[in-house]
């Protein structure tokens, strides 16, 4: 007996359906191959879902496509594609060590939805700046408001501004990737640009001598060691804005001698 909710579906609609639960499997094994104990819960299973599916959407529409229309080599493509989906659920439900393959998956996925949400805002972005000629500067679809067209053009203005806003802020945080060190022996291979320099947890007993090197030095983090002075040079550092010696066995006389050496506009954590 037929159910009365899918009565009515295309072969097409029953292959969207159809994609769905291999979606779901194909996340169900991703997450239970992490090799946690506890099974995989619903909320990421849910959303992992979700996402593949949404993903696979794309393929599978080209492939119905290609059903209808396509040629026999584009056919065995599509199959092909196909297999290779079905041979990932099966590699990651009997693999053991699946992080370097998750690692290329998650890659892959990754630049396919930057390439789909590309294409939906140049859709969009091109799409209302077309409609903003067609109705500010010729004499098509004169019947619209005319404040269609300003909001139209609000809209492309905030996306210009957010995707500058976004090229800026990736621009400055890869700038300060560059001058940021968690490792002296990195810093030391480019000590003129070393601005910031995180070393705490490191197990540290005495205070680098190599950090007075660092001429460019603003922000240094000591917590969480076992230094107990700190050595005079260090007021060389003229450019220093703070100094994090959390957590450190550093006594009161140290520490009174410390702010003495440093000047006040130094920042210090004890």
């Amino acid at each position: 007996m037929n159910l009365i909710f899918l009565g009515g579906l295309t072969p097409y609609g029953y292959g969207f359906l159809g994609l769905l639960l291999l979606s779901f499997l194909l996340a169900y094994f991703w997450l239970k191959s992490s090799g946690k104990k506890d099974g995989p819960g619903c909320f990421p299973l849910g959303i992992t879902t979700l996402i593949i599916w949404f993903i696979g959407m794309f393929p599978a529409s080209f492939t119905f496509s290609i059903i209808e229309n396509g040629n026999e080599i584009a056919k065995t493509g599509a199959l092909i594609f196909w297999i290779l989906v079905l041979g990932l659920m099966v590699y990651f439900r009997f693999a053991k060590n699946t992080v370097h393959v998750k690692k290329l998956i998650f890659t892959f996925f990754k630049y396919i939805l930057y390439l789909i949400f590309l294409g939906l805002f140049l859709t969009l972005f091109f799409g209302m700046g077309y409609y903003i000629y067609l109705r500010l500067f010729t004499t098509e679809k004169n019947n619209d408001p005319i404040w269609v067209a300003f909001l139209c053009i609000f809209f492309v203005a905030s996306l210009i501004l957010a995707v500058f806003g976004l090229l800026s802020k990736k621009k400055e945080e890869e700038k300060k990737e560059k001058t940021t060190f968690y490792n002296l022996d990195k810093a030391k291979l480019k000590p003129e640009l070393v601005t910031e320099l995180n070393l705490s947890n490191t197990k540290l007993k005495l205070f680098p001598q190599e950090i007075l090197e660092f001429k460019n030095l603003k922000f240094l983090v000591l917590s969480h060691n076992q230094i107990t002075e700190v050595p005079n040079e260090i007021n060389k550092l003229h450019k220093l804005i703070g100094i994090d010696l959390s957590n450190n066995p550093i006594s009161d006389r140290e520490r009174n001698r410390i702010r003495k050496l440093l000047s006040k506009e130094v920042e210090i954590v004890f």
